[in-house]
């Protein structure tokens, strides 16, 4: 099955994206990843991307919500006015245990799902059939 070429994390916490870099790395089933602990400079990644052609864009964002100075959902609506030739598919990775963010989530057009943390291999295995999917 092919790999997911380009993951993006954006998460504030240290702890969490050391985890999910392990995960991600031993599951074999990404290529390249990137790690974002403040979504400001996730959001100049991503301008950047729409002066560049040749970049590559992310396959998909993991994207928490909580975190201090713009949390995800601010993260959401700066993103939005951002013109990126494709659109990576967006998932709330959250400890978030406050159903109005899920249901949050689901409403946003930019979101294609909601997970709890900490990430999976089984949360990865869902998003590469989805990838695949789309082909």
């Amino acid at each position: 099955m092919e790999k997911i070429k380009l993951l993006v994390f954006v998460d504030d916490d240290y702890a969490t994206n050391f985890y999910h870099k392990v995960i991600v790395r031993d599951s074999g089933l990404v290529e390249e990843f990137l790690f974002f602990s403040e979504p400001e400079k996730a959001l100049a990644y991503f301008e950047d991307l729409t002066t560049n052609p040749e970049a590559q864009i992310p396959d998909a964002i993991f994207l928490d919500i909580n975190m201090p100075r713009i949390d995800g959902w601010e993260f959401l609506e700066k993103y939005a006015k951002i013109e990126v030739l494709k659109s990576p598919i967006i998932i709330m990775l959250s400890t978030s245990m406050n159903p109005e963010d899920e249901q949050k989530a689901v409403l946003n057009p930019l979101v294609k799902g909601f997970k709890n943390k900490p990430l999976t291999e089984e949360h990865l295995r869902e998003l590469q059939e989805e990838l695949k999917a789309m082909v």
